[in-house]
């Protein structure tokens, strides 16, 4: 073994100080010259603008032990400090965006200090400020902070923000996307009409698409609806649809059934919409624009009135393809043969008139009244003629309006309402279908 001196010089010793003389302090030879101490290169280090690794910075003002607001919140292109060894004082849980616990930390709470008087001592104040640093995380979405002893939350974060913040700044980042989410179509489908106090199945089709540069990303679908007075919906409260790796030039489509209910007579509007947002802090959709899109649907609530096929008849035959069918429309009162609301069928606007089964007046098709007017007489009701003036229409009835099969025939249309607007009406009775 060979011996190296290294002498070690210490100057301006006062008389009687400990001198140090020249030390050998032997060492293994080294085999690879590289592995010399004396000759190896000097380590390099990695300076900030190229360390990938990143931190957030949460500055928390303490009005007491249990009450804190957030001052200040921001990514740090700084390496987080280790909290290895730090006294589960405060835990400091990070979350992703569904809430999930992504790791949970320790932590000094700022109102723990050292004093310095005569002595150093530790003291906890009433309030204070301080912050919290944490190792950035591309799922990273908020930060809890939580007062261990007590076992009660203190402060509840929001880091969306702030890193979406920093990756609008610094959009080269390798943990920062950019992708235009977009939704693109919205339509709605359902029944020309429906019944007042009934309920009517619309479905809701939506597109999104990730038009790009970067892909493929998370997202979340939000579907909401917004209705008139005189409709109810279900279901009323918003809706958040995961949407896994989106690719650019992959659109995605989102069904979705809502059931609507009449509750007042007339036309009512329901509007569905649907926005679109990453999942991730880290993706950045610039283009706001088009993250959302909306369709009005028109529902056509109609009051239920009575009809007649066949006045005086019990059997209401029908022949299809055959001769007119005579059918009275009644008018009534509210709360006569259970109908909820008055109904003058002299009012009738025959042109929107059609005759069929439920099922194809629902979808448009019916036949018309074949003289082209109502004739207003005193319906000979199932009771009695009751002296006022109902409306006899006549249809001839054909297959495709009404089957063999069908049981019930209906009569559909529109009726003045007295201020200008016209009302729909929806009656039906049991026939007999030849």
């Amino acid at each position: 073994m060979t011996m190296r001196p290294i002498t070690i010089t210490l100057t301006g010793l006062a008389a009687g100080s400990l001198v140090l003389a020249a030390v050998a302090i032997p060492y293994a030879a080294q085999s690879d010259p590289a592995d010399d101490p004396a000759t190896a290169p000097l380590p390099t280090f990695v300076d900030g603008a190229s360390d990938p690794a990143k931190s957030v910075v949460v500055r928390a003002d303490f009005a007491s032990r249990t009450e804190a607001t957030v001052a200040d919140a921001a990514v740090s292109i700084e390496r987080a400090h280790s909290h290895v060894g730090d006294p589960p004082i405060m835990h400091l849980v990070l979350e992703d965006g569904d809430g999930g616990v992504i790791d949970t930390l320790n932590a000094w709470s700022p109102l723990w200090v050292f004093t310095f008087g005569d002595t150093e001592r530790l003291e906890v104040q009433e309030s204070g400020s301080g912050s919290f640093i944490v190792p950035f995380s591309p799922e990273l979405a908020g930060m809890r902070v939580v007062d261990v002893a007590l076992d009660e939350e203190v402060l509840d974060v929001d880091l969306t923000g702030p890193i979406r913040d920093f990756c609008v700044a610094n959009p080269d980042d390798p943990d920062c996307l950019e992708a235009d989410l977009a939704v693109t179509a919205v339509s709605a489908s359902g029944p020309l009409f429906t019944v007042v106090g009934d309920t009517a199945a619309v479905s809701v089709s939506s597109t999104v698409e990730n038009l790009g540069p970067d892909g493929p990303v998370d997202a979340e679908a939000t579907r909401s609806v917004t209705a008139d007075p005189g409709l109810s919906v279900v279901p009323s409260d918003p809706t958040v649809t995961d949407v896994a790796g989106l690719a650019v030039g992959s659109p995605r489509d989102l069904d979705a059934d809502y059931e609507i209910e009449c509750t007042e007579p007339g036309t009512h509007d329901v509007t569905f919409r649907t926005e679109i947002a990453p999942e991730l802090a880290t993706v950045v959709d610039a283009e706001a624009a088009n993250d959302a899109l909306e369709e009005t649907f028109s529902v056509d609530c109609a009051i239920p009135v009575k009809i007649d096929v066949q006045p005086g008849s019990t059997r209401n035959p029908v022949r299809l393809n055959g001769g007119d069918l005579p059918v009275g429309v009644l008018t009534t009162g509210a709360g006569e043969y259970g109908l909820p609301y008055a109904f003058d069928a002299t009012k009738i606007v025959v042109s929107t008139v059609q005759f069929g089964s439920e099922t194809a007046l629902l979808s448009g098709i019916g036949v018309g009244e074949s003289h082209g007017r109502l004739h207003p007489t005193d319906v000979v009701e199932p009771k009695k003629g009751d002296g006022d003036l109902d409306a006899m229409l006549h249809f001839a009835p054909r297959r495709d309006s009404l089957l063999p099969t069908d049981a019930e025939a209906c009569v559909f249309g529109r009726f003045a309402d007295g201020s200008g607007g016209t009302v729909a009406f929806l009656g039906c009775d049991v026939v007999d279908v030849r």
